[in-house]
């Protein structure tokens, strides 16, 4: 202080009229305000008697404006905690709604994966019983099959016309391969046909035959094919259905006239349909392969063939067996 005096007495500032009277102002405005602030101190002073006497209890003690304000702060503070509790308590209840709400949701599903389960389960035990079902039926019908099997497998003895067919087919040289014939045998021994290997084995050589022959076909009574045409299928098989269908395009017959009366439709998957090839001309190979086997009674139990159609086989068969002789010669 002395320092600044020294510094002052030695370069004394100018200052003009107007610095003085801010000067005076800012010191009135200090000297105001510490008066003030030692008049609060001095107003929140009490005497000693009185805070004896709030000590012992003879007086109320006053709240100060220390006090006062602690309080209100307190107060203030209460009111947050307060408010923060209720906020709490709202994200509680929140919490708890979202957390049952969700629990509802899983439960809803459980339910609708136990319905799901239950509808396969029925599904599944329906799907059973119509197996069972269907795989029985199924064995009946292979059991019945079966059965004509082998009622068909008790073959029958070569009728004339067929053996006549046979010995001309061995004598062309058609059975070479057949290991049931010993080429040793001067004479045919028809005994040795009296089993279903032997009997395939004729329908073999009767269409290699038929293919080796084609210009055989125009020579065959037409009355007599129209016959075997008129009467149907031979079989169920799709080459002696679609040799039948060629037979009857070849005369112009409708399928339904025949498909309708015929006893093996409900099983015949073909039932009805046209021959939709374009083709018109008459293959023997299709005539033999339907004439062989009505001539080896080689067809369903439950078909019956009549002995109009039997007697036009037969005369078939020898004019292919006079006509092969004649053009070989």
């Amino acid at each position: 202080m002395s320092v600044f005096f020294r510094i002052r007495a030695k370069n004394p500032p100018h200052i003009p009229h107007k610095s003085h009277s801010i000067l005076s102002i800012i010191a009135r405005t200090l000297a105001s305000s510490s008066s003030q602030t030692t008049h609060n101190k001095n107003k929140n002073k009490k005497p000693l008697s009185v805070l004896f006497e709030e000590v012992i209890g003879s007086r109320e003690k006053a709240e100060s404006d220390n006090e006062s304000n602690s309080n209100d702060e307190l107060k203030k503070g209460l009111k947050e905690l307060e408010l923060e509790v209720r906020n709490l308590k709202a994200n509680a209840k929140v919490q708890k709604d979202s957390n049952i709400n969700e629990n509802v949701r899983l439960n809803v599903e459980r339910e609708e994966t136990k319905n799901v389960k239950k509808e396969e389960t029925k599904n599944v035990k329906r799907l059973g019983l119509y197996s069972l079902f269907v795989n029985e039926r199924r064995l009946k019908e292979e059991k019945k099959g079966m059965r004509e099997k082998n009622e068909a497998s008790v073959l029958k003895e070569l009728s004339p016309e067929m053996e006549m067919f046979v010995s001309h087919l061995y004598k062309e040289g058609y059975f070479k391969k057949a290991n049931f014939i010993s080429d040793s045998l001067k004479m045919l021994d028809f005994s040795r046909f009296n089993d279903s290997y032997a009997r395939d084995f004729v329908k073999f050589a009767a269409q290699q035959f038929a293919k080796d022959h084609q210009e055989l076909a125009k020579w065959l009574s037409g009355s007599d094919l129209k016959k075997v045409a008129l009467f149907g299928c031979p079989s169920l098989s799709r080459k002696s259905v679609f040799s039948a269908k060629q037979l009857r395009h070849y005369f112009e017959i409708e399928e339904d006239t025949v498909c309708c009366k015929c006893v093996l439709k409900d099983s015949c998957n073909f039932a009805n349909e046209s021959w939709n090839r374009q083709t018109k001309d008459l293959k023997l190979d299709a005539v033999m392969r339907i004439i062989t086997l009505y001539a080896l009674e080689s067809v369903p139990p439950q078909l019956a063939v009549s002995d109009e159609v039997k007697a036009s086989v037969h005369r078939l068969l020898k004019e292919i067996i006079n006509l092969s002789r004649t053009t070989t010669t």
